[in-house]
Parts: structure tokens; C-alpha cells; sequence
């Protein structure tokens, strides 16, 4: 996107009939949809491949993944939709998603931590999501037992979507 703005394609769709809302709607199913057939592929791997076993229901996983890719591309379009030129919105996008996967207990469990670490990183939107995704994946838990982790999930789908609402624009700041 942040290329899109760079070669001047945004400010050029702006200029025909296509509603800029429809734009980033087309924008964020194309890569969600991408990030979903990823997961799939993934999952598959680890099943057929390597004898992951998933104890819980496949499909609430693929909706924690959707729900998930939604924050993050929120954050995305937040990003993109401020930095300058491209190589900026990759620095910027590095450091926000980088201390939150060592942080959010994707190499070591969070609690490991200090505690007020522990505390600063429940908040973080990786966090809540990897938590529901492994009580239904490894404890085979129904989707309504993530019930918390699903309201901050939720949370962070607004929070986000606000955030890149303000922040993204179709062409450069004068």
C-alpha cells in the first residue's frame, strides 16, 4: 500500500468511479484471504507432515486466524497509511510486530517474564489470540471457553480499525 501511495496509484483511483472504502475492502479480502490459504497450508503441513495433532475444532482456529490477520492488517494499513515511502512502513512495521512475537509467547512462555512485563504484554493483541488458539487447539476446548481472550481480540479489531482509519491516506501529506 505504501508503494501503491509511492508510484501515485491511490491518488489515481481516487480519480475514478471506484469508492476508496471499496478499494481498501478489496485490499484487506485479497491478503486476508492470502493469510487464511497460508494458515491452511500451514496447519496442513504440520498434520500431514510432520504428525501435529490438533485436539480441537479446525475450523474456530481458521476464525481465530481471521480475526487475528484482521488486527494485524488494521496495524498494516495504519503503518503504510503514514510512513513516507516503503522501505519507512517495513522499519515501522519491524518495530511493532517484533517485540510483540518475542514478548507474546510465541518462543517462551510469557510467564517467564517479570511481572510487569507479564501485565505490559497481556495487552498486546498477539497475546489474547495466541491464548485462544492453543486452548482450542491443544486442549480441545470449544470457542466459547476463549470468551476473554476473544473480548480483547475484539478490542483490538476496533482499536485498529480506528487507528488506520485516521492514520491512512490515499496521497502523500503536503
Amino acid at each position: 500500500v505504501a508503494r501503491f501511495r509511492e508510484q501515485r496509484i491511490l491518488r489515481r483511483i481516487l480519480a475514478t468511479p471506484l469508492a476508496p472504502w471499496r478499494f481498501l475492502a478489496a485490499q484487506v479480502g485479497a491478503r486476508l484471504l492470502l493469510a487464511l490459504v497460508q494458515a491452511a497450508l500451514i496447519t496442513a503441513t504440520g498434520v500431514f507432515l510432520f504428525g501435529a495433532r490438533i485436539y480441537g475444532n479446525v475450523g474456530w482456529l481458521f476464525a481465530l486466524a481471521a480475526l487475528g490477520n484482521l488486527v494485524f492488517l488494521n496495524l498494516g494499513f495504519a503503518v503504510a497509511g503514514r510512513a513516507p515511502n516503503p522501505d519507512a512502513a517495513a522499519g515501522v512495521g519491524n518495530v511493532v510486530s517484533l517485540p510483540m512475537m518475542f514478548l507474546s509467547g510465541i518462543f517462551f512462555p510469557t510467564d517467564t517474564l517479570p511481572a510487569v512485563m507479564q501485565r505490559v504484554v497481556e495487552y498486546l493483541p498477539l497475546t489474547p489470540l495466541l491464548e485462544a488458539m492453543r486452548k482450542v487447539a491443544l486442549d480441545g476446548l470449544s470457542i466459547t471457553a476463549t470468551g476473554p481472550e476473544l473480548l480483547r481480540l475484539a478490542a483490538w479489531v476496533v482499536v485498529s480499525f480506528l487507528l488506520a482509519s485516521r492514520l491512512f491516506r490515499f496521497s502523500e501529506a503536503r
